[in-house]
């Protein structure tokens, strides 16, 4: 396969007044199992749009050769037996090719899909978030799939995931592009080395700054005494003319010096605003539980639950004490996100039998996968929810969001902002225990770091299902295997 060659690349969509991209530069051999990654809005997808000459731009894009998008709406006419092998190699049984589309899971449908585009000859991959859908072995068993692979770009938030699968990582920065010859975990601690020494240079850039800015101050107070002066000296009447001559010339050189040392002071705040560093790091979030009498909140033995009376999973002995952050487990359908709205009380079809101990006035923040109950504009959710919209802006701010978009109606939302808004309203709330379902998909790697690091260092009670294996390895005390 060729190499893709850009040069001097420039875009930024019609009516926004920041580019995404601005001289870009890059060599891409496509031969690499390559990463792309970068923060919400940085332009991950825009970039795919870019490769398939789907959008307008300045510079030049050379040597693309036939691309093929993940997911996709219609699957290709492709020979079924190069399909039934790449399903085999997935470990996935081929008899799914048969089956209607509709009545496949989305782990499914996901290895489907990736079949189809892997058994086309001559074609490069480009693939948007595979992960979404995907159990724990699910992931496991594609990254497997996509390890033996040569040659595609992937978008990806699951940071174990992309270092299973890739070899080089193209990072979309506030500054420009970085290309590594190396996996995404290993560009991030590297660039976490950078930031901590680029922070420290900043305070020091900012104090030398602040001492420039005082000794400005200094020196106008100096030239408003040597004004003063200069006007006082006027001659007047019959007084001493070489007296006044010596002080009019005085005030004058101190005005001079005055004025001099003020231009170069300005040249070196000037200097030292243009070595600060537009750093990746904001103002952290924070989340605030409360504070439950009861020290085991959650006691559940040998329960079973049910969905419209049919049985989802049984014999389920789970403790929550205080504090603890567990992580739920188990294959797709095992009753994970049952057990969840059980708890949560979200969903009136799903009753349970057995010894359930649930403390009497506990206060639960649910996050869960379906958005279709948020209704109305942002400020008033909040306002329903009792959360501070200070915090709460700020934390979708954060997430991707501009200020025009936090005065929207809930409807004009996409799937994933959506869940943005779950996750930041349940951020807001002072509750005893949390209850997340998938809370992170949609989530770029920075916010899923930053989360990661707050619930890490809390002291809040969670219960959670997730498959970013990074995140849970990080977060969780006890691991409850279900199914």
């Amino acid at each position: 396969m060729p190499m893709i060659t850009i040069k001097d690349l420039t875009f930024g969509y019609d009516g926004s007044d920041i580019n995404l991209f601005n001289n870009v530069n890059v060599t891409i051999d496509t031969t690499w199992k390559l990463a792309l990654a970068g923060r919400n809005g940085r332009g991950k997808t825009t970039f795919f749009k870019l490769l398939e000459g789907e959008l307008d731009h300045e510079g030049t894009i050379n040597g693309v050769p036939s691309v093929a998008q993940f997911p996709v709406d219609n699957l290709p006419d492709t020979e079924e037996w190069k399909v039934r092998k790449e399903l085999n190699l997935m470990g996935t049984n081929p008899d799914i090719m048969w089956r209607p589309i509709d009545t496949l899971s989305g782990g499914e449908r996901t290895k489907l899909m990736l079949a189809y585009l892997f058994a086309e000859d001559g074609i490069y991959p480009l693939i948007d978030e595979p992960t979404n859908h995907l159990d724990r072995q699910g992931r496991e068993a594609v990254a497997s799939y996509l390890a033996s692979k040569e040659g595609f770009i992937m978008i990806s938030h699951d940071r174990a995931f992309l270092d299973r699968c890739t070899d080089h990582t193209l990072v979309i920065t506030r500054s420009g592009i970085e290309l590594v010859n190396a996996t995404f975990s290993t560009w991030w601690e590297n660039n976490e080395q950078r930031q901590e020494s680029e922070l420290a240079r900043n305070n020091q850039i900012r104090k030398e700054m602040a001492s420039i800015d005082a000794a400005m101050k200094k020196n106008a107070q100096w030239s408003s005494k040597a004004e003063t002066s200069k006007s006082r000296n006027n001659p007047k009447g019959a007084e001493d003319h070489f007296r006044r001559a010596f002080e009019a010339k005085k005030a004058s050189k101190l005005m001079s010096l005055s004025k001099n040392l003020e231009h170069r002071n300005e040249r070196k705040l000037e200097e030292k605003q243009s070595l600060l560093k537009d750093l990746e790091r904001e103002q952290t979030l924070k989340i605030f539980g409360s504070t439950h009498h009861d020290k085991t909140p959650v006691v559940l033995k040998d329960v079973s639950v049910y969905r419209d009376g049919e049985l989802v999973a049984g014999g389920i002995n789970l403790v929550v004490g205080q504090g603890q952050k567990i992580s739920l487990e188990g294959y797709n359908g095992c009753g994970k996100s049952t057990l969840i709205k059980f708890l949560a009380g979200s969903d009136p079809a799903i009753t349970a039998d057995g010894d359930i101990h649930i403390a009497k006035g506990l206060k639960i923040s649910y996050v869960g996968q379906d958005t279709s109950a948020l209704s109305g504009c942002l400020y008033d959710i909040a306002d329903e929810r009792g959360c501070d919209k200070t915090q709460f802006s700020t934390i979708l701010v954060k997430m991707g969001f501009t200020k025009e978009m936090l005065y929207r109606d809930v409807d004009a939302l996409s799937l994933g902002q959506k869940k943005f808004v779950m996750l930041a309203l349940s951020l807001c709330e002072q509750a005893d225990i949390f209850l997340w379902d998938e809370p992170l998909n949609y989530i770029d790697v920075y916010m899923r770091k930053e989360i990661e690091r707050l619930i890490k260092n809390s002291d809040v009670t969670m219960l959670f299902v997730e498959h970013d294996r990074a995140f849970v390895e990080a977060v969780a005390d006890e691991v409850f295997e279900m199914g």
